[in-house]
């Protein structure tokens, strides 16, 4: 959670007990509003991370997000985990984002950063290992790059793999592996606001609960309102 003052974070207040995202939320919000003496009426620009994640916790910050810009009538921007972890990289040039998925897998992406500009260039995804490995291989025998960074988590515990990539590979910091609330609000600023009712999450993958909708009912996969049904 953090209060940002166009790119300059304000306060910034870290979860550290994910499992309880619901109780911790609406209190940290009051604190933070209460130590810049401000009302929530008063925030101009709502924004929140949109995924990959936690599926628990980002129905939550996405719900309340869309909340506040329903009832306040503020505009609202949902922002990639993957970007915001790029964000927080010290380092410019190719920065590799990665979540472990557990099973060698990632939800990962590849983001070139020039200090406060950032593109992504190898686009948010759930990947094998193997498979990521390929992919930044690709971009940089393209860009013919010398050093990459990555950043996140579950990656360092794979450095002997990155380490085959004919690049210097540098791994981030704790601080840098960590997703910072003030980072996507660095990244809303040049963000076009959505009506927050089209506002979703991003997985990346499928939930268990569309996989087992899907062979109960046989349709297709569709929009994320599909799966809710009339009891």
């Amino acid at each position: 959670m953090a209060l940002n003052d166009g790119l300059t974070v304000i306060s910034e207040k870290n979860e550290e007990d994910q499992r309880n995202h619901s109780e911790h939320l609406d209190p940290m919000i009051a604190e933070i509003l209460r130590e810049n003496d401000l009302a929530l009426a008063d925030i101009d620009r709502f924004a929140v991370a949109i995924g990959p994640g936690s599926y628990t916790g980002l129905r939550i910050g996405i719900t309340t997000i869309k909340m506040f810009g329903s009832i306040l009538n503020k505009e609202v921007v949902g922002i990639s985990t993957l970007a915001a972890l790029a964000k927080g990289a010290k380092n410019d040039g190719l920065i590799i984002t990665a979540l472990d998925a557990r099973n060698d897998n990632y939800f990962a992406g590849g983001y070139f950063k020039q200090g406060e500009k950032l593109t992504e260039v190898i686009p948010d995804g759930h990947y094998h290992l193997d498979r990521l490995i390929e992919v930044i291989k690709t971009y940089i025998d393209e860009q013919k790059l010398e050093v990459i960074t990555v950043v996140g988590t579950g990656v360092q515990d794979k450095a002997e793999v990155f380490a085959d990539l004919p690049v210097t590979v540098s791994f981030g910091s704790q601080s840098e592996n960590e997703i910072h609330a003030g980072f996507i609000g660095k990244l809303a600023m040049n963000e076009v606001p959505v009506d927050p009712d089209v506002l979703l999450p991003r997985y990346l993958r499928r939930t268990q609960a569309e996989v087992d909708w899907h062979k109960r009912t046989g349709k297709p996969f569709g929009q994320d309102s599909d799966y809710v049904e009339e009891v």
